[in-house]
């Protein structure tokens, strides 16, 4: 049975860029244009920021202005206040002096917007094998990532041994057994890649994977969700996650958590589960979330 929480819709951002449009040795003609690059419908704006000694501004429009000593503060006006996504709007003022915008914010936030935030889990390593001869360990050929891969974890069964950044670990071969080791990629912002498993006279075996447990929504941002849970078991050696949202396969990431993407308002159901390293796919684990817009601001009177 999915369980339905019912969530405020997240903060959103909102960008603010400077131009000028005109200048002569005295002042110029600024223009700030603010932009929605969200998936929901911006509702106000509110943009400020100070201007060095010697500028001030004269004239503006298509925004409300007030100051704090080198503080200006502009918020829209009753008819330019609501961005859809990916909708943009500008006000403008006439400077006395030449100065430009310091630090510039939007709706409290930056106005360059957040920096981006790396979500992305590295490639499983591939071509994972024993080597033995003059050196013996286990080596593999590297992850690919779009920031770049920090480190490699070695595991065996469920206890990591090691870790590396080279792309091999020298240790014995281990005595006849049936287990199983496994290698995946870690990155720096700490997304963890699915494990390539290297089998030691391990057979295939047919028994799934438990499903996880306590899957939760643990974080929300104006372009994702953030979804973590405790994790699975498995008799053999678990390789990793699917994360779904409705019914999508989003990614495979090798920890308990990832990200699913925030679209807008509405119903976001969100399935986890896990893989182990004969193929076996576990049960679901399944989260639904209602995600409403914010109650209308009260009618004036």
């Amino acid at each position: 049975m999915a369980a339905t929480i019912l969530l405020p819709a997240p903060a959103h951002a909102a960008t603010a860029a400077f131009v000028k449009e005109s200048q002569w040795p005295s002042g110029y003609v600024g223009k700030m244009t603010v932009h929605n690059p969200g998936p929901a419908t911006l509702t106000s704006w509110r943009v400020e920021f100070d201007l060095p000694a010697g500028t001030t501004l004269g004239s503006y429009w298509n925004a409300a202005m007030t100051r704090d000593g080198s503080r200006f503060l502009f918020t829209n006006m009753a008819w330019n206040g609501t961005l859809a996504a990916g909708a943009s709007t500008s006000f403008g003022w006439v400077a006395d002096g030449v100065g430009e915008p310091q630090g510039c914010r939007v709706n409290g936030a930056a106005c360059s917007g957040p920096p981006a935030v790396d979500v992305t889990p590295p490639s499983t390593p591939a071509n994972v094998h024993f080597v033995t001869g003059g050196w013996t360990g286990i080596t593999w050929s590297p992850s690919t990532d779009d920031t770049g891969v920090v480190e490699y974890q070695i595991f065996h069964r469920t206890t990591q041994i090691a870790s590396t950044t080279a792309t091999s670990y020298a240790m014995p071969i281990p005595p006849p057994m049936v287990t199983t080791y496994g290698v995946r990629a870690v990155d720096a912002a700490g997304n963890i890649s699915p494990f390539a498993p290297l089998h030691v006279g391990q057979l295939p075996d047919t028994t799934p994977p438990t499903a996880p447990v306590n899957l939760r929504i643990g974080g929300m941002s104006p372009d994702r969700l953030a979804v973590r849970w405790d994790a699975a078991t498995d008799e053999t050696f678990l390789i990793g996650y699917e994360v779904y949202l409705n019914g999508t396969l989003i990614s495979k990431v090798g920890g308990t958590s990832g990200y699913v993407p925030f679209t807008g308002f509405g119903v976001y159901t969100v399935r986890v589960r896990a893989w182990d390293a004969s193929g076996n796919f576990g049960p679901y684990a399944q989260l639904s979330i209602a995600i409403d817009p914010p109650p209308p601001p009260p009618a004036a009177h």
